[in-house]
């Protein structure tokens, strides 16, 4: 049976902090595309998660727990907003669906917003985070030892107060 995916909200933080602690030094590696992870960056990372403006969501288990996590970060270059994405899923989670059933939610919530594009970026070793770009139908270009993946949508700029009534 597969969890269902939600928003999260800042009482959530620990949690989302508990769930990239658990992660393996290799898998935070991937996870934040970077050499080593320290509990202090992730903590850093964690509090300035911009809840209630970027996608903040997870799939928790019956006990609480986050065992699947994305960040949509949102940003503007001119009058463009975008959506870059990033994930983690608990090691016994893995090739189960979650990361792609994250990418479909935050490809949602990118539309509701009127993003103009999903991004994406992960080390060129990181194959499971490459086949779910593949699955989203994002295009991919390797620059050096980082993928960069890219999906325009269809969707059209929209007003703040539009921005703020999107479904979360």
């Amino acid at each position: 049976m597969s969890l269902p995916v939600r928003a999260l909200a800042a009482a959530d933080a620990a949690r989302i902090e508990q769930h990239l602690l658990r992660l393996s030094p290799a898998d935070r590696s991937l996870r934040f595309a970077a050499g080593v992870v320290t509990d202090d960056t992730i903590r850093r990372y964690v509090a300035g998660l911009r809840f209630g403006t970027d996608a903040v969501l997870a799939m928790v288990d019956d006990g609480g727990d986050v065992v699947a996590f994305a960040h949509g970060c949102v940003y503007s270059v001119g009058k463009r907003s975008r959506v870059e994405v990033a994930f983690s899923v608990d090691a016994e989670r893995r090739g189960k669906g979650l990361g792609t059933a994250l990418m479909a939610e935050a490809r949602r919530f990118a539309e509701s917003i009127g993003a103009h594009s999903v991004l994406g970026m992960c080390l060129a070793r990181n194959a499971p985070m490459r086949q779910i770009f593949a699955n989203a139908g994002m295009s991919m270009t390797r620059e050096d030892d980082e993928v960069h993946a890219c999906c325009q949508l269809a969707s059209r700029p929209r007003d703040d107060a539009a921005r703020q009534a999107a479904p979360r």
